[in-house]
């Protein structure tokens, strides 16, 4: 396939982000606020991570199928746009399924959907930085895929705290879902890509599994920071209004994540340089963590949501232009960025599962956070094998 060489436009970027911030609100407004308030409503405060783990799992079990899926559908089609819309009519729905969820398999149907429809809009969104994008853009583009969906943390958990109950918080992120992605099915002119033939489809090795590992690794440090984060400020900080601290942390994490994430983009252009930008993320990480397991209090924590910010800022600036340099077949792009999307979707069904016994029954939230440095400390370990990413 050619090279795109013609610059993509600041209208086309502004829509682009958007689309992501209302992809990530539909995850992360239930995920942060009104998955554990459900879980806590319909299971007690001796259920609710069970609970919690039951459902996220799920979702997240079927969401590490779909995006591949819905990757290679577009590949096949050599159309994004269809992919997008269909999978943000099945997300919506599975959002207002969950609006009215009084029972665990009704919360467990509805968040199956809202995993399975929202991988379609994320597979044809980081498709499109391949298809549009040229290289010396991609940092930063890059960068705007992950700022953006820091962004729709804050949005969805905002909406969720301001809705203050299930059923119109995910009404609200109902609607925020396919309004914030309207503008780039507007603007965006597509150019049908060559759809793949039965057979093309060139596996990965590699470089690109070294770049999924570490991937892998640093999303699941993000995952095991969020999954318990509203139970950890109730139960260990001992804060009174949980949801508002929750609120307040994402807010802190997303602004230094949001402004290192992009001016870290730009940089990783100007310089070329990728893997300094990963090691700082690891490293950062692994810091920031640390102190939520050694030191739970307010103040701390704050400091802690502050470097977490820094960490993730710093590693998602140049994540999406690391994955699409090493795609073993620029043809198959859609279909191998599902693959590498896997690496983010896993750990939020491995997060609930590993954090569920570490708090119940193995040193709580304290080992819980330690072992989350680990894995940031691994993922820095891991790096001198990216050897393709200077």
């Amino acid at each position: 396939m050619t090279l795109v060489e013609a610059p993509v436009r600041r209208s086309w970027m502004i829509a682009y982000a958007l689309a992501m911030i209302g992809v990530a609100a539909g995850w992360f407004g239930p995920i942060q606020i009104l998955l554990p308030e459900q879980a806590a409503r319909l299971a007690g405060d001796d259920g609710k991570e069970a609970l919690l783990a039951l459902v996220t799992a799920w979702g997240a079990a079927a969401s590490m199928v779909a995006n591949p899926l819905w990757g290679a559908l577009s590949d096949r089609l050599g159309r994004r746009r269809p992919i997008f819309v269909a999978g943000t009519l099945a997300g919506v729905a599975g959002l207002l399924v969950l609006s009215v969820a009084g029972t665990t398999t009704l919360m467990v149907i509805g968040w199956v959907l809202v995993q399975v429809g929202l991988n379609g809009p994320l597979a044809a969104l980081a498709a499109m930085i391949g298809d549009q994008v040229p290289e010396r853009q991609r940092g930063t583009v890059g960068a705007l895929f992950g700022v953006a969906q820091i962004i729709g943390v804050i949005l969805g958990t905002a909406v969720a705290v301001v809705a203050g109950s299930a059923t119109p918080g995910y009404v609200a992120v109902a609607i925020a879902v396919p309004a914030l992605g309207a503008a780039l099915l507007i603007i965006n002119r597509e150019q049908p890509v060559a759809a793949v033939r039965r057979g093309r489809i060139h596996w990965p090795g590699g470089q690109f599994a070294w770049a999924w590992v570490i991937r892998f690794l640093l999303n699941l440090v993000n995952a095991l920071v969020l999954v318990y984060l509203l139970y950890y400020l109730s139960d260990e900080v001992g804060v009174d209004d949980a949801a508002t601290w929750v609120l307040i942390v994402t807010v802190v994490n997303v602004l230094f994540a949001g402004v290192f994430g992009f001016a870290g983009g730009m940089l990783s252009d100007r310089w070329e340089k990728r893997r300094v930008f990963v090691a700082a993320g690891a490293v950062i990480l692994a810091v920031g963590t640390v102190l939520m397991a050694l030191v739970p209090v307010v103040p701390v924590v704050l400091v802690a949501s502050v470097l977490v910010g820094i960490g993730w800022g710093a590693y998602i600036a140049v994540d999406m232009a690391v994955l699409t340099q090493v795609l073993p077949d620029p043809d198959t792009r859609a279909t191998m960025l599902g693959v590498a999307n896997v690496a983010g979707t896993l750990p939020q069904m491995l997060a609930p599962v590993l954090a569920a016994p570490i708090v119940t029954a193995l040193g709580g939230y304290r080992t819980l956070y330690l072992v989350t440095a680990g894995f940031a400390v691994l993922a820095l370990a891991l790096l001198p094998r990216l050897r393709a990413i200077h």
